[in-house]
């Protein structure tokens, strides 16, 4: 006979008992993968704020959050719940990215402006995400957010390499102090290096 009992130090547990009486105690524990505490930390260098929406009970959630070095933490969470925690911080500006795995994650990841779902997720969960982690480790989000910041960087040169030289260049080639053949020839080695820029 396998029975459920109070937590033992925050933990919950199971007794297992036969005719005689006790025979065992499971301490039950949800594990936190071997990446976590390193992903969150590197979100915190990056300059993101870390939230945990979790639908455990209080205890339980503090308990992972932290672990992992996250501060806020919202626990016993239903679906709509971390909707209207999502939606709350959009009213406020911030711009939200979700991670998630499970069915009840689903609306948040819908509504988040950018979403992440792990490949052994649910498939709801896939379904409504931007993006599917497909190894499932937790650092390619990171990697995700590093190379957007990075493509973000690269397109913002191409955009004042290109509005200098316009500015430059078309004005010289108006007034004739540029002549046509090399006014083109400058527009040409403008086109390559913005194009060089994007392929780095």
């Amino acid at each position: 006979l396998l029975r459920a009992g109070r937590s033992v130090a925050d933990r919950p547990c199971a007794f297992l008992c036969d005719a005689r009486g006790w025979l065992a105690t499971f301490v039950l524990d949800e594990g936190v993968r071997e990446e976590a505490a390193a992903v969150v930390a590197r979100l915190h260098e990056l300059g993101l704020e870390t939230r945990l929406l979790s639908g455990d009970r209080a205890q339980a959630a503090e308990r992972v959050a932290r672990q992992l070095g996250i501060k806020v933490v919202v626990a016993q969470a239903s679906p709509e719940r971390k909707l209207a925690e999502l939606l709350e911080l959009q009213q406020q500006g911030r711009r939200l990215a979700m991670v998630g795995d499970g069915l009840n994650d689903g609306p948040v990841l819908a509504r988040a402006d950018c979403s992440f779902a792990l490949g052994h997720g649910a498939p709801l969960a896939q379904a409504q995400s931007d993006f599917v982690v497909q190894s499932g480790q937790l650092d390619e989000v990171v990697a995700a957010i590093v190379l957007a910041r990075k493509t973000l960087q690269v397109v913002r040169q191409n955009l004042v390499w290109a509005a200098v030289y316009n500015l430059l260049a078309v004005p010289l080639a108006l007034a004739g102090w540029m002549p046509p053949w090399l006014a083109g020839l400058g527009m040409a080695a403008s086109s390559l290096l913005v194009i060089g820029n994007a392929l780095r």
